[in-house]
């Protein structure tokens, strides 16, 4: 079980890099574009610039409680991958110095 909590940890916080590097990518579509911070959603982010992911989308509305996931992708991309970097970074530290 320590095992896995330490790679869980450790993934937690590798993937820091690029959850910054899809804020910093936000950040550049609302420079170049007419959203705003508010305005650019997940979803909107998805179907605009990573439209291969829509049929996983799809996949998890058929498993996943609708309006759950309606109000995770109407949340503001870059707001919400800060926030979800900043968690994921403090969760990954936190596991591993409770294990050690």
């Amino acid at each position: 079980m320590i095992s896995f909590l330490r790679v869980f940890a450790y993934i937690c916080i590798w993937t820091t890099p690029f959850q910054v590097a899809f804020i910093l990518w936000g950040i550049g579509i609302v420079i170049v574009t007419d959203y705003s911070v508010l305005s650019l959603s997940v979803i909107e982010f998805f179907r605009n610039y990573l439209g291969f992911f829509l049929p996983v989308i799809d996949w998890l509305y058929a498993w996943v409680w609708n309006a759950l996931l309606d109000w995770v992708f109407s949340l503001p991309m870059i707001l919400h991958g800060t926030l979800k970097a900043i968690f994921s970074t403090w969760l990954g530290f936190w596991i591993l110095k409770k294990i050690k």
